[in-house]
C-alpha cells in the first residue's frame, strides 16, 4: 500500500465510467481546478481514469473518537498526539473518510479524557496542519457536569478550536457503577489515577446537578452564536430531544430510543447513528439498531463512531441488505453528515465543491476497498499504480460532471 501526505501537482481532473454524481451512477468526468471541483478539465495537467472503480464523495466523518487508542494503545501508556495522528490520518484516508471530526471530550474524569489531552489534540493538529492528508476538526464532546471546565469550553469556542458542539451526559450511568470494582477500575485507568479518586471526582461533579441545566444553556448558546452545530448525545426520551431541540440542538447524537429518533426527525433534527451499528448488526450498548432506522427513515447520519472503517464497509452493507440503494447509502456518510457539520463546500461531486473524492474497488461482494483518496484536489492516498490521461484528450468530449 502507498499512501502520501506530501504535498503534489495538483490533478487536473477525474474521469470513470461509474461516477456518483445527483443523478446516480453513470459514466462522467470531473474537472478539477485547484481545490474545487470544475465542470470540465482544463486543457493541461494529468487526470486519474478510475476506470471501473467507484467514484464517490469522500466520507465525511462527524464522530469518531478511535484516535484514543493511538493515545493511549494500552491504560497507562500513552503516546505523543503528533505521531498518534499521524497514524490516524492513513487509517482515515484508507477508509475513504476525507473530513474527520475528532470525538475530544472534555469531562470531569480528567485523564483521557480531561482538558490536558485536549490542549494537546489542539496543538497536534496545528503543528501538522500542512502535513497530515485528511480534513481534520474537533468535535467537542463536553461533559455537562464539568462546570469546573465550562469557561476552558467557552474559550475553544471563541478561538475557532472547536467544528462541532456535543452535550454529552454519561455521569448518571457511571453513578450506577460506583460499587462495580472492575468497570470503576477501568474508569480511573483511563482517568490516569487510582479507584478512590475517580470515584471522588464523580461524587464531586454530581454536586454540581442544580447548576447543570443553566451551564449547558449558556454553553449551548455560546455554540451557537459563534455559527456551531451542535448535538445532544444520547437521549433517553422524546421530552429530552424535545428540550435539547428548543435549545438550538440540531442533532440527535446517538438516540436511545425509537421514539426519540422519531421525534428528532418530526422536529427536522439530524440523527446520527453508529456505522459500527450496521457492520455489527446491533448496538453495542442496547441503543436501536441502526440498519433498521435507516429503512425507517429515522437515520440521516451514519458516523465511524469507535471503528474508522465502519462507514464505508456500512455503507455497502446497507445496500447488501436492500435497506438503501448505494446513492441514499452514501448521503448517510457524505452529504448528509456534511450538511449536519455545518460544511456546504463537501459531500457531494459537483462543480465548484471541495475536490473531496475516492476511488472504490467494489468487486468483492461485502468487501469495499478504498484504491485511492483525493483531498482538496490533490491525490493523498493510493494503493495501486492510477491510470492517467491528458486532460486534454478529454477535454473535446464526453459526459461532464454537471451533465
Amino acid at each position: 500500500m502507498h499512501t502520501t501526505t506530501s504535498s503534489h501537482q495538483p490533478l487536473a481532473g477525474i474521469t470513470g465510467r461509474r461516477v456518483l454524481g445527483t443523478g446516480g451512477i453513470a459514466p462522467a468526468t470531473l474537472g478539477i481546478d485547484g481545490s474545487r471541483l470544475a465542470e470540465r478539465p482544463s486543457h493541461s495537467g494529468t487526470c486519474i481514469d478510475a476506470g471501473n472503480l467507484l467514484v464517490l464523495p469522500g466520507i465525511v466523518d462527524i464522530h469518531g473518537d478511535a484516535f484514543e487508542r493511538a493515545v493511549m494503545p494500552r491504560p497507562g501508556v500513552s503516546f505523543p498526539y503528533a505521531s498518534a495522528l499521524l497514524d490516524v490520518d492513513r487509517q482515515l484516508l484508507a477508509h475513504g473518510i476525507t473530513t474527520e471530526f475528532h470525538g475530544v471530550t472534555l469531562s470531569w474524569e480528567g485523564g483521557l479524557r480531561g482538558e490536558a489531552y485536549a490542549l494537546r489534540m489542539f496543538e497536534a493538529l496545528s503543528q501538522l496542519q500542512h502535513t497530515l492528508g485528511a480534513s481534520h476538526r474537533v468535535h467537542l464532546r463536553f461533559e455537562a457536569y464539568h462546570l469546573s471546565g465550562l469557561e476552558t469550553a467557552l474559550a475553544w469556542i471563541a478561538d475557532g478550536r472547536v467544528g462541532l458542539l456535543a452535550i454529552n451526559d454519561h455521569l448518571p450511568t457511571t453513578a450506577r457503577r460506583m460499587t462495580d470494582d472492575r468497570k470503576m477500575a477501568q474508569y480511573a485507568d483511563r482517568a490516569e489515577c487510582d479507584v478512590e479518586t475517580f470515584r471522588e471526582r464523580l461524587r464531586t461533579a454530581s454536586r454540581h446537578a442544580p447548576d447543570v441545566p443553566a451551564a449547558m444553556a449558556r454553553l449551548i448558546a455560546a455554540a451557537r452564536a459563534a455559527g456551531l452545530p451542535v448535538a445532544s448525545h444520547d437521549d433517553p426520551d422524546v421530552v429530552t430531544r424535545q428540550h435539547y431541540h428548543q435549545q438550538g440542538c440540531a442533532i440527535a447524537e446517538f438516540p436511545l430510543t425509537v421514539d426519540a429518533a422519531r421525534a428528532a426527525r418530526q422536529l427536522g433534527n439530524e440523527t446520527v447513528f453508529g456505522a459500527p451499528n450496521v457492520m455489527r448488526g446491533q448496538s453495542h450498548t442496547g441503543a436501536p439498531n441502526a440498519t433498521e432506522m435507516v429503512a425507517a427513515g429515522l437515520c440521516t447520519v451514519l458516523a465511524s463512531d469507535y471503528y474508522y472503517p465502519a462507514p464505508l464497509q456500512a455503507a455497502f452493507k446497507l445496500v447488501q441488505l436492500g435497506a438503501a440503494d448505494l446513492a441514499g447509502a452514501w448521503n448517510l456518510v457524505s452529504r448528509n453528515p456534511a450538511r449536519a457539520g455545518g460544511l456546504t463546500d463537501r459531500g457531494v461531486l459537483l462543480p465548484g465543491l471541495r475536490a473531496d473524492a475516492i476511488l472504490v474497488d467494489d468487486s468483492q461482494p461485502g468487501l469495499p476497498r478504498v484504491c485511492a483518496a483525493i483531498v482538496g484536489g490533490q491525490l493523498r492516498h493510493a494503493t495501486m499504480p492510477l491510470s492517467t490521461v491528458e486532460a486534454s484528450a478529454l477535454a473535446a468530449g464526453g459526459a461532464s460532471l454537471a451533465a
